[in-house]
Parts: C-alpha cells; structure tokens; sequence
C-alpha cells in the first residue's frame, strides 16, 4: 500500500510540533517496524537537527540533499524527482537497538531535511514568481503539483510520511498541507495556544480539508499536573474540539527534552536509553496514532514488540 501522510501543523509556535514528529517517526519505526520519512518544511529545521545533528544537517545541506534544493529543481523547470534529495536510512535506530536482545532491525527513518537557508530560498522563489504576475494561491498549487509528482514514485517504499510544517502559510507551507492525508494538531493547555489551535483549525477546514474533524489528531504536549492545565485540556475536548480524535497527553518532562537534544551520533544506545522516562509516552502515542489511521482508512498495523 503507498505511504500515508500526515502533516503535523499548528499556527501557534512552541507547541511541540517538531518533538511531536520526532517521537511519532520514532515510535512508528520501533514499535511497528515501520518505514518513515520525516519532510522538515521548518526553516528552524528542529526536526531535522533531532534527527540528523546540527553537523548533520549542514553535511545534508552539503552533498544537496533537501527541501531548499527540491525547491531550486522547481525553480530551475527541472521534471519533479524527490528521491535525489532524501537521506535514505538516515536514522535507521539502528544504535538506539544495537545492545537490545539482537532483534533483527525492522523499520526506518528516512529525513528529507530542512535548513536555516531554506526560507532565504522560499523569499528567493516568491519573489521570481510574484515578478510574473503569479499570486500566493497560484505557487501554493504549482508547488502541490510538483511535490506530489516528485514523491509518487516514492509511496511504495514507505508506510508513512510526515511533514513538520512551520507555523505560517506561506504557498511552501501551504503546498505541504494540501499533501495531506490527515492533520496532527499539537497544543498546549493554555489560553494562547488554544486560540491559535482554533484558528489553525478554521483556517483549514476552510481552505484545505472541509472535512477536517474526521481527519484530524490532536495532541496535548508539554502538559503540567495542574488545576489549570486539567481545565484548558477539558475546554478542548469538550467545547473547542470536541468532534477530533486526542492522542495521549505528552508530559512536561526533561526526559523529553534530553530526547531531542542529540549532540551526536551517539548520544544514546539505546531506545530506552534516547527516551528514559518518556518510553511509555511514545509507546502511547505511536499505539494512537495507528488506531486513528486505522479508523480513517481500514488499514492495520501490527506491532513488532511492546
């Protein structure tokens, strides 16, 4: 079956989307032996710096992998290809499970990564293309026809595919969203980002997916115990969002902090030794994920280990 897609996306920023799609791809990949790329459409490339190393991402940016490169193939008329940018394998978990019970190595993630020059090429782009009388809408959609052309070819080597999205619309963000085939809304429990969860979500109901509330998982990060966390949480599942599908509730913690900081390559050893006390929370959130990709589109996955 071709990959799936998800974006995970809020306008809001600092509400955890790219520890959200770093945790996803993980658990995905070491509970479901699944085959995952990560798609950074962030100029901040969190997700990518997560998955690669700063050192790493800038070596990517180096040997012209990228979306910043995709991005210049488009500019320059090139025909859609998206396989020649990707980091093939290029975190496997394979040194998260070198020193767990010889299990023979099934699943792995795949990054086509961003870069801080990302956005320098974005303004590069749509400032050419607004110079021919082209609008926002109109590189939005261009951008979709590509992207989607250039990955086809590539949906049959993976199970998933998730897209950190930034918190704007520019038509580069806009492009990724139209891709897909269902929305990871990570919040916080707070007034602000409530609001902007809300706004996000009218936004694209509107423009990308009126069908939204069936398509979309919601995600409470960075949750602290408290009266008024436990409130904020209750007003969104009850009243704000009450027709979309909530995943576990990720916990405030430095194990998930410690998680995403990797210095090197071999910062950790193990999976359990990358996430410490927060395991369980990935375990959780990757169990979800799968049973509301179940519901929407009838296919199973089954888990590898527990």
């Amino acid at each position: 079956m071709p990959a799936l897609t998800a974006a995970i996306a809020n306008l809001k920023g600092g509400v955890g989307k790219s520890t959200t799609t770093v945790m996803l791809a993980d658990g995905l990949a070491h509970y479901y032996g699944m085959n995952v790329l990560v798609i950074d459409l962030d100029p901040q490339a969190n997700s990518s710096q997560m998955l690669l190393t700063e050192r790493g991402v800038q070596a990517a940016a180096d040997q012209g992998k990228g979306v910043q490169h995709i991005l210049a193939s488009f500019m320059e008329g090139k025909p859609p290809s998206a396989a020649p940018f990707i980091m093939p394998n290029a975190v496997t978990l394979e040194e998260l499970r070198r020193a767990e019970e010889n299990d023979e190595r099934q699943g792995w993630i795949s990054s086509l990564p961003a870069h801080p020059q990302l956005r320098l090429r974005e303004l590069s782009l749509e400032e050419e293309w607004y110079s021919r009388s082209g609008t926002p809408t109109t590189l939005s959609d261009a951008l979709s026809k590509f992207f989607r052309e250039a990955f086809e070819p590539l949906l049959p080597l993976y199970d998933i595919i998730l897209l950190d999205c930034p918190p704007h619309l520019s038509p580069l963000a806009r492009a990724g969203l139209s891709l897909a085939d269902a929305f990871i809304t990570p919040t916080i429990a707070d007034s602000v980002s409530t609001w902007g969860t809300k706004q996000f979500s009218d936004w694209v109901g509107k423009f990308i997916a009126s069908d939204l509330p069936s398509r979309n998982f919601v995600l409470i990060t960075r949750f602290r115990d408290t009266k008024y966390a436990r409130s904020v949480a209750s007003d969104l599942r009850e009243i704000y969002l009450k027709d979309r599908w909530f995943g576990p509730t990720i916990p405030e913690s430095v194990h998930v902090l410690n998680a995403m900081d990797r210095a090197a390559p071999d910062s950790y050893d193990t999976f359990r030794g990358k996430y410490a006390g927060v395991t369980s929370d990935v375990r959780r959130l990757a169990e979800r994920f799968t049973d509301f990709m179940t519901q929407r589109t009838g296919v199973t996955w089954a888990k590898i280990r527990d």
